[in-house]
C-alpha cells in the first residue's frame, strides 16, 4: 500500500497531457537488470548512499593523519615595560630599564610514538565506517531495486490482462456475429443479443480500465528511472520461463545470515563498537612523543641588566604525559562503550532472528505461489473446456445463453488468475531474494 501510494503521488506531481505522450511515443524494452542499472543511475537516495561512503574514504584518511608528526611555526613582535623591582621586605623598590621591543620566531615540530594503540584503533573503527557506508549503499540500493521490481511486476500483469481481455472481446465479437446470424434464423430472441451486448461492453470497460493503468504505471516508472516520459515501457516477455533454482530453506537462510547486509552492517557495528572499548582503554595510556624546538628570540632577559640581542637555541627529547585524571575518567567511558557494545550485540541477534522470519515467510509464500498457479492452471483448462462444451450445446440449441455467458465469465476469471499467479511466483521470488540480500 505504501508503495502504491508513493508511486500515486509521483504521478500526480509530474503528469502532462496524456495525449502528447501518446502522439510523441517510443517503444523501450526494458529488462530488469537495466531497471537496476537506471535505478542506480537516477536515484537520489543511492548518490546521496555514494556520497557517505566518499566521506567515509575521507574520514579515514583523516585518522591516518594522525600518524603524521606535528610541526609549526610562531612568529610574534610586541612591547615589553620596564621592570620594577623590590627588596625581599617589600620596602624598597626601583625601577630597571629593559628593551621595549620584544621578537621572537619558533619552529617546533613532534611526533606520537605510543598511546594506547588509540592512533590505530581510531584508524580501524574509520575504516569499520568505510564498510558501514558500503554496506548502508547495498541496503538502500535493494529497497529501491524492490521498490521499483514491484511497479515493474503490475506493469506485467497488467499486460498480460490486457492481452487476456482483447483476446476475450475478440472472442465475444465472434460471438455476437454468430448470435446475430442465429436470430436472422429466428433460432435466438433479441434478449441473447442484448446480454452478449452487454458481456461484451463490460470486457471492453475492464480493458480501458486496465489500458489506463497500464499508462500511469509506465509514465510513473518512466519519471524515476529518468526515462523520457513519452517512452512505452515494454516488459520483459521471457520472465515466465526464468528457472528459479530452488535449494531449501535451510540453505537460502545460510545465505541470508552470510549475505544480507541488514546483518552485515549490524556485525560491523559491532566491530566499531568494540574498537570504542579499545580507544577508551587508550586515554588510560601515557603519551610518549618525541619532540623538537628551535626558537629565535630578543631580548636577552637572562643577564642583569637585559641585553637588547637575540639569541638562538635548539633543543629536543622525548617528552612522557599522563593525565592522572584518566584514572577515574576513562572507567566511567570504558563502561559505557561496553554498554554499547553489548547492546549492539543484541541488535545483531534481533536482525538475525527478524531475517530468519523474513526468509521463512518469503520462502513459504514462494511455494503457496507455485502450487497456486498449477492449481489455477488446472482450473482454467477446465473452464477453457467447459466453455467450449457449452458453446457447442447453446449453437446445437442444448443451452441457454445464460449458460454460455457465465462458462465465458469463469473461463475469463479463471484466465486472468492464471496470470495473476504467474507474476506472483516471479515477484514472491524476487522478494525472497530480497529476504536473502542477493537482490
Amino acid at each position: 500500500m505504501i508503495r502504491f501510494i508513493g508511486f500515486v503521488l509521483l504521478y500526480f506531481l509530474t503528469i502532462p497531457s496524456v495525449a502528447k505522450a501518446q502522439q510523441d511515443s517510443t517503444t523501450r524494452l526494458l529488462k530488469i537488470e537495466e531497471l537496476f542499472t537506471l535505478a542506480e543511475e537516477y536515484s537520489k537516495e543511492l548518490a546521496i548512499a555514494k556520497q557517505d561512503i566518499a566521506i567515509s574514504e575521507q574520514q579515514t584518511d583523516i585518522a591516518k593523519s594522525a600518524r603524521l608528526p606535528e610541526f609549526g611555526a610562531n612568529l610574534s613582535m610586541g612591547v615589553i615595560s620596564n621592570a620594577v623591582v623590590w627588596d625581599n621586605h617589600w620596602k624598597n623598590w626601583e625601577t630597571a630599564r629593559l628593551p621595549h621591543i620584544s621578537q621572537s620566531f619558533i619552529v617546533d615540530a613532534s611526533q606520537i610514538i605510543y598511546q594506547g594503540n588509540k592512533i590505530n584503533n581510531t584508524i580501524k573503527k574509520a575504516q569499520l565506517a568505510e564498510q558501514l557506508a558500503g554496506l548502508n549503499y547495498e541496503q538502500n540500493r535493494e529497497d529501491i531495486r524492490f521498490l521499483l521490481l514491484g511497479r515493474y511486476f503490475d506493469l506485467y500483469r497488467m499486460f498480460n490482462e490486457k492481452r487476456i481481455y482483447e483476446q476475450n472481446i475478440a472472442l465475444a465479437k465472434q460471438r455476437m456475429e454468430n448470435i446475430q446470424k442465429l436470430k436472422q434464423e429466428g433460432m435466438v430472441t433479441q434478449n441473447d443479443i442484448i446480454r452478449t451486448e452487454l458481456q461484451l461492453t463490460n470486457f471492453e470497460v475492464a480493458l480501458d480500465q486496465v489500458s489506463n493503468d497500464i499508462t500511469i504505471a509506465n509514465r510513473e516508472l518512466c519519471v524515476v528511472l529518468g526515462l523520457p516520459t513519452h517512452t512505452a515501457i515494454q516488459v520483459d516477455t521471457a520472465l515466465s520461463a526464468f528457472t528459479q533454482q530452488d535449494l531449501g530453506f535451510v540453505q537460502h537462510l545460510n545465505e541470508a545470515l552470510s549475505s544480507n547486509p541488514v546483518i552485515r552492517a549490524s556485525q560491523v557495528r559491532e566491530d566499531m563498537a568494540q574498537q570504542d572499548i579499545k580507544i577508551a582503554k587508550g586515554d588510560k595510556s601515557p603519551i610518549l612523543s618525541l619532540y623538537a624546538e628551535d626558537m629565535t628570540a630578543r631580548p636577552f632577559l637572562y643577564d642583569i641588566p637585559p641585553l637588547d640581542m637575540y639569541m638562538n637555541y635548539f633543543q629536543g627529547g622525548i617528552r612522557l604525559h599522563y593525565n592522572i585524571s584518566s584514572l577515574y575518567h576513562a572507567k566511567e567511558h570504558i563502561k559505557l562503550a561496553k554498554m554499547e557494545y553489548t547492546k549492539q550485540q543484541k541488535e545483531t541477534e534481533l536482525l538475525q532472528e527478524k531475517t530468519e522470519l523474513q526468509v521463512h515467510q518469503a520462502y513459504v509464500k514462494w511455494q503457496e505461489s507455485k502450487r497456486n498457479y498449477a492449481s489455477l492452471e488446472k482450473s482454467y483448462q477446465l473452464a477453457n473446456s467447459n466453455y467450449q462444451i457449452v458453446e457447442n450445446k447453446y449453437y446445437n440449441q442444448f443451452a441457454v445463453l445464460t449458460d454460455m455467458l457465465d462458462a465465458s465469465t469463469a473461463k475469463l476469471d479463471a484466465e486472468l488468475q492464471m496470470n495473476n499467479a504467474r507474476a506472483s511466483i516471479l515477484f514472491r521470488w524476487y522478494q525472497l531474494q530480497k529476504a536473502i540480500g542477493k537482490l
